[in-house]
């Protein structure tokens, strides 16, 4: 198992780890597959690969990642401008979604700029791998001196909520069945 940047002959297998750990309403057909794949994939290896990172097998095959946006307000502009394009072909109620996803870190973003995805495949979830792909990021982020990260994880997610938890966040609020959560860097 290695941690290393994330490279463009990695994008379409982190598509398949993104998909393959969605839930199963989110890739249920090709438009919520491809709603799925802008909202939580695409712009992160379109726009910031530097600041993403993926752990790989012995082959040096992607089997999960860590991907970030470590700046809030460019994040919010480009993601409008490009993702939400896209995914308005897929219905307006869609577009509406994803044009004001980015709102729910609005109020957290001057603490906690940064905010990240996460996925690894079930066969190496439970091994601390995730717990080194968060190290790695937060080391590069302290680096680039960002100050906090931020992410949101469906309540019902007690597992996830732990593994944060774990990894230096703390709920900063729940808003229906979404846990905001952040991390001090």
């Amino acid at each position: 198992m290695q941690i290393r940047p994330i490279e463009e002959r990695d994008i379409p297998t982190l598509e398949h780890i993104c998909l393959a750990t969605a839930a199963p309403a989110l890739k249920k057909d090709g438009a919520a597959r491809e709603t799925t794949l802008l909202l939580y994939n695409r712009w992160y290896t379109r726009c910031a690969k530097k600041h993403c990172f993926t752990v790989t097998d012995n082959s040096d095959t992607p089997v999960g990642y860590i991907l970030c946006a470590p700046d809030y307000r460019a994040y919010k502009q480009s993601f409008r401008e490009h993702e939400c394009k896209q995914i308005r072909r897929y219905g307006f109620a869609r577009y509406i979604y994803a044009y004001f996803s980015p709102r729910v870190q609005k109020k957290y973003a001057k603490t906690y700029p940064a905010h990240l995805h996460i996925d690894l495949l079930p066969a190496y979830q439970n091994h601390g791998v995730g717990t080194q792909l968060m190290q790695t990021l937060q080391s590069h982020l302290k680096e680039m001196g960002v100050s906090g990260i931020f992410l949101s994880v469906g309540k019902q997610n007690s597992g996830a909520v732990r593994f944060y938890k774990r990894n230096g966040f703390r709920v900063l609020d729940i808003i229906g069945g979404t846990v905001l959560m952040g991390c001090k860097l």
